[in-house]
């Protein structure tokens, strides 16, 4: 089983993209490949990742930015069995490969998710159950966050149908692609998705709480993605007065939010 770690990278998060390297160096499974997108700063990262021994490493430059946009990328030149998306400031556990390779041998899902925390705070940095799930309801789909999600290609051939570059960091509306991502395949049928209490992965848990202004309008366009023209709206409209106390100048970006999922097209 081969795993094949997507990573987008603008190139700038140096000391990150060390502690990146040195984590996939130091798996104790090592049949793996790195498929590196860079929006910027190539050679710095060409001469980082040269200092490790990884194995397969396959490096794309791009020059236009968004997360969205690099994974896209990057999609052709996965070879591997299992695909991940990781981010330059996460890393992993020894043992997370071989680890996602024990579930997905045992339990064949066609997605596998897993946890990750901040080490530091020692605290995880979102929600997660207390128990696994076999086949976790479509719901679900909208709490996953990329470098938990493991995608069983052999089960999954459509992975390749990509990221809505719309959305995602460095693009128009700031988060929810891998949510789409994920929503799209299970609409496409893919609905063997499993989540496995293992802690696989870490990452810093961040204060923002990603309703400031840009993000919390982007949730109209957002819903619509998810849910289409009937219910996308009226599920925004749950959500925005449910986060109302925790957006600043709520009515305004509630009326912008509105009018931007309405001319929001499909």
């Amino acid at each position: 089983m081969k795993f094949s770690l997507l990573l987008p990278t603008l190139g700038t998060r140096v000391n990150e993209l060390h502690r990146l390297f040195k984590s996939i160096e130091s798996q104790t499974y090592k049949n793996i490949e790195l498929i590196i997108v860079t929006q910027d700063n190539h050679d710095v990262v060409a001469e980082i990742v040269k200092i490790y021994s990884i194995g397969d490493v396959k490096h794309i430059r791009i020059d236009e930015k968004g997360i969205s946009v690099s994974r896209n990328a990057g999609l052709p030149y996965v070879s591997g069995d299992v695909l991940t998306f990781t981010d330059d400031d996460c890393w992993y556990a020894p043992n997370a490969f071989e680890t996602v390779k024990r579930y997905i041998e045992e339990y064949d899902p066609d997605v596998a998710t897993f946890m990750h925390m901040d080490p530091d705070r020692n605290e995880y940095t979102k929600v997660y159950p207390n128990e696994q799930q076999i086949n976790f309801s479509k719901r679900h789909t909208l709490k996953q966050i990329s470098f938990d999600i493991y995608i069983n290609i052999k089960n999954v051939p459509d992975y390749k149908i990509g990221f809505d570059e719309r959305f995602g960091v460095g693009r128009k509306y700031n988060s929810g692609e891998e949510n789409i991502y994920l929503m799209d395949l299970y609409n496409k049928g893919y609905k063997k998705m499993c989540f496995f209490p293992e802690l696989i992965a870490y990452h810093p848990k961040k204060d923002n709480n990603y309703l400031d202004e840009k993000s919390f309008v982007a949730k109209g366009p957002l819903f619509k993605r998810l849910f289409g023209n009937t219910l996308g709206l009226p599920m925004f409209i749950v959500f925005g007065i449910k986060k109302s106390r925790l957006v600043e100048n709520f009515g305004t970006l509630f009326i912008k939010g509105i009018k931007e999922s309405i001319n929001f097209k499909l």
